[in-house]
């Protein structure tokens, strides 16, 4: 169902699967401290916002934080930092910010759903079948880590 929902939205799967694990473990009814619901954690107005009548409904919601996620690495030209500090922090405080919010919690929270994505055997880049847009990790001559897809 991950798979699907991302390959319809052009979401690498592999990225979906690393955010859902991230945000819920895989549990349909998980609920965050702050109030977020369902596989993907979304917050009632992001909910609102793509259309989720049942937050708890895994298609609903999985469709949605896609949905979400896509639209983060458009604004964000494909950075995958930013779009994941969006998804966890809001697009205000990135944009507050000028990048990834020095938040200990969305930090932790980038790390985490990269570390998942690029590790060994995830499958990231497209080599599950999926090339749309793959990202790719570079580091620039300023040691600096770049997303990109081109």
């Amino acid at each position: 169902m991950a798979s699907q929902t991302a390959e319809r939205h052009q979401v690498d799967p592999n990225l979906v699967r690393a955010v859902v694990q991230t945000e819920s473990g895989w549990d349909p009814l998980a609920v965050s401290r702050k109030g977020a619901l369902g596989l993907m954690q979304l917050v009632p107005g992001t909910a609102q916002r793509f259309g989720v009548n049942n937050v708890f409904d895994p298609q609903q919601n999985l469709d949605a934080g896609v949905r979400y996620l896509h639209s983060l690495l458009e604004r964000y030209g494909n950075d995958l930092p930013l779009a994941l500090a969006a998804y966890n922090a809001g697009e205000g405080a990135v944009d507050r910010f000028g990048g990834v919010p020095n938040f200990r919690e969305t930090r932790l929270y980038v790390q985490k759903v990269t570390n998942s994505y690029f590790r060994p055997g995830s499958g990231a880049n497209g080599s599950a079948g999926f090339t749309p847009h793959p990202i790719r990790r570079i580091v620039d001559e300023h040691g600096r880590v770049i997303f990109t897809n081109e």
